[in-house]
């Protein structure tokens, strides 16, 4: 977990006990560094925040399926701050699809790495990496931003992956717009 653009402070994603679906706590977007671990539970989240959460190298050879699986809880500018799962092939460029809006309470993200934005079937590849990215510009925040929590990844040997997390429809209140989208690393 890191924050890849320090133009507001230090926030990353961090484990808080603000929101959770399972458990005592969750991801908050901007919960940890220097300036986010200072944050009271329904901050609104900083102007120009960039916080990754990434994990990898990990290989997919051999694999029949995979995915990312996770829930999110989320509350943004419409359009502008956005909420990003992705994968990448080399560990800096990273493609995938992000969402903003208002969740209007916990939602089901999968990201399936057959099929990922630009880099297409990603099962046969040596090395993987996936992340969990939160952006924010400098118009308006929302109290909190996102959350995300049962976040599960998936190398499987049969034909699908089953039965990790129970997958719910989208709260019919939700306003949420979804678009394909791409990030680079920088550190």
């Amino acid at each position: 977990m890191f924050d890849n653009g320090n133009y507001s402070g230090e926030y990353y994603w961090a484990a808080r006990n603000c929101k959770a679906n399972a458990g005592s706590n969750s991801g908050w977007v901007v919960g940890g560094g220097a300036n986010g671990s200072g944050l009271s539970c329904g901050s609104n989240y900083p102007d120009n925040a960039e916080s990754w959460m990434a994990y990898g190298p990990f290989s997919l050879v051999n694999a029949t399926a995979a995915e990312l699986d996770f829930k999110l809880w989320a509350n943004t500018e419409m359009g502008f701050d956005v909420v990003c799962r992705m994968a990448s092939i080399n560990g800096t460029n990273y493609y995938g699809n992000c969402y903003s809006g208002i969740s209007a309470g916990w939602i089901d993200r999968v990201l399936d790495l057959s099929n990922v934005y630009t880099l297409g079937d990603l099962r046969g590849q040596p090395q993987v990496w996936v992340a969990i990215l939160f952006e924010s510009n400098n118009v308006s925040n929302f109290p909190e931003g996102a959350y995300v929590d049962n976040i599960v990844l998936r190398r499987c040997m049969s034909a699908s992956c089953t039965g990790v997390n129970s997958y719910t429809q989208e709260n019919g209140n939700s306003q949420f717009i979804e678009k394909p989208s791409e990030a680079t690393i920088h550190r």
